[in-house]
This record gives C-alpha cells, sequence and structure tokens, in this order.
C-alpha cells in the first residue's frame, strides 16, 4: 500500500497562494475606474441639501441615483455631471412646460 505524500504549496508572503493573489489583482484593475456609492446623507451634504430632499427627486426619477434593494446610493461622478447640466447661467430660467 503506498502512503499519500502532500507537499505544501508555495505561499506569497500575505499567506495566499501565487494564484490567488494574481486573481485578487486581476479584479483589482478592473475597479480601477469604479467610484465608490454614497448614501443620501453623504450625498446631501455634498451637495448642500436635506437628505430628504434628495430622496424625494430621486424618487421622482429627477437625479440620477441607484437601487440596490431598498437601498437609495449616489454616485459622486453622476452627481456633479447632473449639477453641470442643470446649471443656469446669468439670465436664464428652467425650461419648464407652459404654465396653467
Amino acid at each position: 500500500m503506498r502512503a499519500l505524500v502532500t507537499v505544501p504549496s508555495r505561499r506569497a508572503s500575505d499567506g495566499r497562494s501565487r494564484a490567488s493573489r494574481r486573481g485578487v489583482l486581476g479584479a483589482h484593475e478592473e475597479w480601477r475606474g469604479f467610484s465608490p456609492l454614497v448614501d443620501a446623507k453623504a450625498a446631501g451634504k455634498l451637495l448642500g441639501v436635506p437628505h430628504t430632499w434628495l430622496l424625494a427627486q430621486a424618487r421622482a426619477g429627477r437625479i440620477p441615483h441607484h437601487r440596490l434593494g431598498h437601498y437609495v446610493r449616489f454616485n459622486v461622478e453622476d452627481l456633479a455631471r447632473w449639477l453641470r447640466d442643470t446649471r443656469l447661467g446669468p439670465g436664464e430660467q428652467l425650461r419648464r412646460g407652459p404654465l396653467r
């Protein structure tokens, strides 16, 4: 009968094998351009508005947001783009439909 002999694999200094460490680094490369999402309170502080107003605007579909189950999250880059797109210059008014 033969005995089963196991040979320990070479490990990186952090305890993970080189293959698994490569996988983690590869995943990191995919997320390089990713900007994290923030909640309504953090986004409200950035914009200088109450988080309740921000949530109401998201609910009405007037501001870019992400729904993750019952959570509402905001991308800071999307908010910056939204601010640029909705900026009014001198003498400009918000373009709305005809008043009734």
